[in-house]
């Protein structure tokens, strides 16, 4: 962690104009990061993570994984004064990587696009024995999704905190909604909301331009070819 720390800390430092942080996985580099160099925050426009639940977990009854890691380095981020976005379960379980949009990514008619389909599915048995979701969600992207194009998502400037600790709520992300039960003030914007359409328009339409340039394409082919051709023909290729 200490390596990453130094180095995410030596990135900002030169950058001429403040930084969009996207967190997706357990909070525990960022909290190290904002602990031992804190004149990064003078840096950071906004912290956008992919974590937490305003109401059921997928790891425990109430949290979510991401934030059971490390609940409480995920407390250190939700108090650091930063313009924190928790995009959680409730809105991730929304961006269903449904046939129609495997179809879309599929008419791209590449190894790329075939790869991009078998990453986007690989949890789709799970979450059908788990979930019981005829369709599988992505997570990640939807925290990215936030920094590219906020206005597709409905926000709410809520009180959160988190459980820590040898607690059997350990990990969650306890959402003030009302709004009248914590004298805190609101420290997180917490998305309740997704336009799912829009958010699989941003995302293919990214798959798109990586299909574009991507080395992947050429390298699967000439693979491909390689292993079609007999032995004393492959030096021709």
């Amino acid at each position: 962690e200490s390596v990453w720390v130094a180095r995410v800390a030596k990135i900002i430092a030169k950058c001429d104009r403040k930084v969009a942080l996207v967190a997706t996985g357990s909070l525990t580099n960022v909290a190290l990061l904002l602990t031992l160099c804190p004149w990064v925050k003078n840096n950071i426009s906004q912290i956008s993570i992919m974590g937490g639940a305003i109401g059921i977990g997928n790891r425990s009854p109430v949290a979510e994984f991401n934030i059971l890691v490390d609940p409480e380095a995920a407390q250190i981020v939700f108090q650091s004064n930063l313009e924190v976005v928790m995009v959680p379960l409730e809105v991730t379980h929304t961006a269903l990587a449904t046939e129609s949009v495997m179809k879309r990514v599929l008419d791209l008619k590449s190894p790329f696009a075939k790869m991009s389909v078998d990453l986007l599915s690989f949890f789709k048995d799970t979450y059908k024995r788990v979930f019981d979701f005829d369709s599988p969600p992505v997570h990640d992207p939807c925290a990215v999704a936030y920094i590219i194009n906020p206005s597709i998502f409905t926000v709410k400037h809520l009180r959160v905190d988190v459980i820590y600790g040898e607690h059997r709520c350990a990990g969650q992300t306890v959402c003030d909604i009302w709004k009248d039960s914590s004298d805190l003030p609101p420290n997180v914007h917490v998305a309740v909301k997704m336009d799912v359409d829009k958010f699989w328009d941003l995302l293919i339409d990214a798959l798109t331009r990586c299909n574009a340039v991507t080395p992947f394409n050429d390298f699967v082919r000439t693979h491909v070819a390689r292993k079609q051709q007999r032995p004393w023909q492959r030096s021709k290729l």
